[in-house]
């Protein structure tokens, strides 16, 4: 299996209080024959003295550096470019990988043929890393199921390359991640998911994911955009749909944990 090269695509901004630590999460991994790209958005902080401190420890590791910010679709979509490997995955910049992550759903691509698609269950944490909640996801997604709410947390995904080839990022700041599930989706008809935690989601304080109001609008721009070419009267019937399956999804998929 080792010989299976994983590509791990990270998009920096401003994280540097907490990028050591998703690093870090990278290099533990039990499956060892990986690279980690790391590309910058145009950070203010010291995040790419982090990047840069990392890279020289360790030939594995690629650096992009971005003259301007232009948001996480297109860093992601700038990773992507320079990928090498058999596999992509994606890992926030605040996210943490459970050490036998990229183990445990490169055996599920080996077990299951035909599976290009794949994703997990997932903690919550909080900024200083205080465990939330339990998320334990639909055991597989379509299009037309995940179109009326994305089950699908990024940091957890892992696609065969060919699906991802020739697919892009859309470059609206909220939303991207979902919009590029659904496009593969229309290649893959189903992304299926490990029952298994593999990761740590951080939920920061006065974020978008961390305040159910501030996600109308986005979702609302998403659904008129993305979905309906600009139908503002289609848009608002989909958001009336959205409510109960992401408020079901809120309810009953996520679970308290104490350790």
């Amino acid at each position: 299996m080792e010989k299976d090269l994983v590509s791990i695509i990270t998009p920096v901004y401003n994280s540097e209080n907490v990028l050591e630590q998703t690093i870090e999460s990278v290099f533990v991994q039990t499956y060892k024959n990986w690279e980690l790209i790391l590309v910058d958005d145009f950070s203010k902080d010291n995040s790419r003295y982090i990047i840069e401190k990392w890279r020289k420890k360790d030939n594995r590791i690629k650096s992009i550096l971005l003259s301007k910010n232009s948001g996480a679709g297109n860093a992601r979509n700038v990773g992507l470019d320079s990928s090498k490997g058999n596999y992509i995955a994606f890992l926030d910049a605040d996210d943490i990988w459970l050490s036998d992550k990229l183990m445990d759903q490169l055996n599920f691509f080996k077990n299951n043929s035909g599976i290009k698609f794949q994703y997990s269950w997932y903690y919550t944490i909080d900024e200083k890393n205080n465990p939330l909640y339990a998320y334990r996801t639909p055991k597989k997604v379509s299009f037309n199921l995940l179109r009326f709410n994305n089950y699908i947390l990024t940091s957890t995904v892992i696609c065969e390359t060919q699906l991802v080839k020739g697919s892009k990022f859309s470059e609206i700041r909220k939303r991207q991640d979902w919009s590029f599930f659904l496009t593969l989706l229309k290649k893959s008809n189903y992304a299926y998911a490990i029952p298994k935690m593999t990761v740590k989601y951080r939920k920061m304080p006065n974020t978008l994911s961390s305040n159910r109001w501030k996600l109308i609008k986005p979702n609302f721009i998403f659904f008129r955009d993305f979905l309906y070419n600009g139908n503002s009267f289609l848009a608002v019937l989909h958001f009336i749909v959205f409510l109960p399956y992401y408020f079901h999804n809120k309810t009953f998929n996520k679970k308290s944990i104490k350790d």
